[in-house]
């Protein structure tokens, strides 16, 4: 009788342990994606705050030259935009 009891504990102790381990996986693939999601969220404003600052640094340095070199600046009818 008692060899029945340790039997159908270590059936139960294994059945919980594996609930227990299955549970714990969902838990942390729900936190893995979410984490995943943010990273990306981030890597992409880092992009657009890149782009921004060579937008900045770029516009800034074309100025510098030009103003050095007494250049003139164009009109905004000889400016021609193409797609």
């Amino acid at each position: 009788m008692q060899k029945n009891n340790k039997c159908k504990l270590f059936i139960l102790l294994s059945i919980f342990i594996y609930v227990w381990q299955q549970n714990i996986g969902i838990r942390l693939a729900y936190k893995i994606s979410y984490l995943n999601n943010i990273y990306e969220q981030i890597l992409a404003e880092n992009d657009i705050l890149k782009l921004k600052i060579n937008t900045i640094l770029s516009i800034d340095t074309i100025y510098q030259i030009a103003k050095e070199r007494n250049f003139a600046f164009p009109n905004k009818n000889s400016i021609f935009y193409i797609n």
